[in-house]
């Protein structure tokens, strides 16, 4: 089960190096979101390497990438309040 969470992510991160689109990085975030939950259920001796092979897979672009999500998200919430 866990393969398939990682391979939803690495799938994620390949078309996000394809396309820096801001759907594409908050789709890869939301499945980081789905592997970090399923990690957390895990027994503590198995997380320590699902971790591990998290920190390998992630690209050097992964920080500007959720910074990205999170100011769509800030403008989508901006957008959302209207009075």
């Amino acid at each position: 089960m866990l393969s398939s969470y990682i391979e939803n992510l690495q799938g994620c991160i390949q078309w996000a190096r394809l396309q820096e689109d801001s759907d594409v990085l908050c789709l890869a975030r939301e499945r980081m979101q789905e592997l970090e939950q399923y990690i957390c259920q895990l027994p503590e001796a198995d997380r320590q390497g699902a971790y591990l092979l998290i920190d390998d897979m992630l690209p050097m672009e992964w920080p500007l990438w959720m910074e990205s999500c999170r100011h769509e998200d800030e403008q989508q919430a901006a957008r959302a309040v209207l009075h």
